[in-house]
């Protein structure tokens, strides 16, 4: 079986997505020709079923959905690259397959990379999109709204959505009308709309006139005519000025008359809203927890809960398929089957974290097939900074598309088709989540913690985490993987920007990881010899490799997205680098007799007590930049 000249023919029914066919073959390398390229014959089926079957010197798809459809060109190609000629047949389990990308904690992504994950989206079968855009958007007549945060303007916006629509894809806009809001309310020009420093003030003419203009604003951007209106986390909800306006006014009341408004605001624009329902099941919660399955919703509550409104239930976190079936039947019982959201572990610092997300994902997809819910999306959040690399999700979004169209998942197609889709191995992924698995690292939940985070930024003087890593081959293990990195990056031409930022940091810490440790065990042995030779060889070559690290990691951030945001990572950088001069200089006092002692390293290390805490339950990840770095105050 020939492939002509490396071109497909297309013949049949492509349901305008001429220009979508024309992208992904670009994107495979791959030409549409009208005639003398692979014949292939297009069908489209009222059955949910995707079909691509080989029949002699040509190719028959038989399709229902566009996403559908761009997702059986790649399965083509990548059958006919690995001569395998077998039909392919597969049943899609959702309506819609999505992915949600924080464009608010400091990473905005370019429209460029915007538009490249679209591509990959599109290859492995997925069509939603939404970008999270707390104050990240243009809103008319709001100057400090996203004022140099690196916001989208309309065309930017316009832009990506067009693009999107080529490929099949919804951009349903994402945004926050109730809380989440503390980047624009820091400003004293939102006074008038603030009760809480994140938190919108409910129930007066100034906060409804800002929604009407947020969601104006976005729909006139956005084709689709549904929107994420957020209002999750808004644990301030009439906690403040609200408090002194309306009393202990109850916070159900508060959340429904809200919604209501809002409501009517998307009905006025023909919007579709959906909401997170976290904080109904929190505010019905005796400890205020999202998961408490003892959560109570009074009947009278739920029956003010507006029709129109799509509950969205987020879980990250559980590990049990019968966990999320509960909370699924939970969500139904107030009115309709939700939409799913589970999350990508990116937000742990630099390492995304598969394996929990591999676990987390299987059992709630497995539990949505199992009580019918029809929507699911997956998330990556930014928290604290947006250390982590985006392209690091490809991976877990590929475990998406794979859950949409198999009842269960085959591990090894999965691995297949990240290799086709991405051109990156699958283990080299893996490999990424090694930066925070070191062995002897004991954590009290059976998850691994983020050392590379918290021993990159901790104070070498301080130790705040160095009780963590006594006794563990730290320094060895990020040896080996700077080695391991390196080897891989150099494996495709693609993989720099996933590897070459990981390699320094191993670098980094294969240094910096105990030395804390190393020389408070100097001093308390009196081993002149030893400090000056850390305060003159390795601190030195640990203020390079640092530089060398923060030098890689502004060229990933710059290539894919806009500069804004990059301040506060340089600035950390720029303190890690100060405090390590620091360090250099108490050595050289102390070893010059110019002061008697090191008090830093003189005070007994403890374990870390500052507990994580995500959705009630302690955590054995420190996410923090401010807890990590030192104990005195930022503030």
């Amino acid at each position: 079986m020939s492939m002509g000249q490396q071109q497909l023919s297309f013949y049949g029914e492509l349901s305008g997505l001429d220009n979508g066919v024309d992208i992904l073959c670009d994107m495979l390398a791959m030409k549409r020709s009208d005639t003398g390229g692979f014949p292939v014959t297009l069908e489209r089926t009222e059955n949910a079923e995707l079909l691509v079957r080989f029949e002699g010197a040509g190719a028959t798809i038989i399709y229902n959905r566009s996403n559908h459809l761009l997702r059986a060109v790649g399965l083509l190609v990548e059958a006919l690259r690995s001569h395998e000629y077998t039909e392919i047949r597969e049943q899609p389990q959702f309506d819609t397959i999505g992915f949600m990308l924080d464009c608010s904690r400091n990473a905005v992504p370019k429209v460029d990379s915007v538009k490249e994950l679209l591509r990959y989206m599109a290859l492995m079968g997925m069509n939603t999109l939404m970008l999270y855009t707390e104050d990240t958007y243009t809103v008319e007549n709001e100057p400090y709204f996203g004022y140099m945060r690196g916001r989208y303007t309309p065309e930017e916006l316009q832009e990506c959505d067009a693009y999107a629509a080529e490929l099949g894809i919804e951009m349903i806009p994402c945004i926050q009308t109730l809380g989440h809001l503390e980047s624009f309310l820091k400003w004293e020009a939102s006074a008038a709309v603030r009760d809480t420093h994140d938190v919108l003030l409910v129930g007066q003419d100034p906060t409804y006139e800002l929604i009407d203009r947020m969601v104006g604003s976005v729909s006139r951007t956005f084709r689709s005519r549904r929107i994420h209106i957020g209002m999750d986390e808004a644990h301030g909800l009439g906690r403040g000025r609200g408090l002194d306006l309306y009393g202990n006014r109850n916070r159900f009341e508060l959340m429904n008359e809200h919604l209501s408004k809002v409501e009517d605001i998307t009905t006025r624009y023909g919007l579709q809203p959906l909401i997170w329902s976290d904080m109904y099941f929190r505010i019905g919660s005796a400890t205020h927890d999202y998961y408490d399955l003892d959560s109570v919703i009074d009947e009278a509550h739920v029956n003010r809960i507006p029709q129109g409104i799509q509950l969205v239930y987020w879980d990250y976190y559980h590990y049990e398929q019968q966990f999320y079936e509960t909370m699924i039947r939970k969500h139904r019982a107030l009115g309709s089957v939700p939409v799913f959201a589970g999350g990508i572990w990116t937000w742990l610092g630099m390492s995304t974290h598969y394996t929990r997300t591999l676990q987390c994902t299987h059992a709630a997809l497995q539990a949505c097939k199992q009580e019918n819910v029809r929507e699911v999306f997956a998330t990556a959040w930014g928290d604290n900074g947006a250390e982590n690399n985006l392209w690091s999700i490809l991976p877990s979004l590929q475990l998406y598309a794979e859950h949409a169209y198999a009842k269960v998942v085959d591990e090894q197609r999965l691995q297949r088709r990240t290799l086709f889709c991405t051109g990156i191995p699958y283990d080299h992924y893996m490999n990424i989540e090694r930066m925070d698995h070191i062995s002897g690292v004991k954590t009290e939940h059976g998850d691994f913690s983020n050392p590379s985070k918290y021993l990159l930024w901790q104070d070498v003087l301080l130790g705040l985490f160095d009780k963590h890593i006594e006794n563990t081959e730290v320094a060895d293990h990020y040896g080996r993987l700077a080695k391991l990195y390196r080897e891989q990056e150099a494996s495709q031409d693609t993989a720099n920007r996933l590897f070459g930022v990981l390699a320094c940091l191993a670098d980094v810490l294969a240094i910096k990881a105990d030395l804390g440790i190393r020389l408070r065990s100097a001093y308390a042995d009196g081993n002149h010899a030893l400090l000056e030779h850390m305060a003159t060889n390795e601190l030195p070559e640990l203020l390079v490799r640092v530089e060398v690290l923060r030098t890689s990691h502004r060229g990933q951030w710059m290539s894919t997205n806009k500069p804004h945001g990059w301040e506060v990572l340089d600035i950390r950088y720029g303190g890690l680098s100060a405090r390590l001069k620091s360090a250099q200089e108490r050595i050289a006092d102390y070893l010059a007799g110019t002061v008697e002692r090191i008090e830093e390293l003189e005070e007994r290390r403890l374990y870390f007590d500052a507990r994580s805490i995500q959705d009630g339950a302690e955590t054995d990840y420190f996410v923090s930049y401010h807890l990590i770095a030192s104990a005195n105050k930022f503030t």
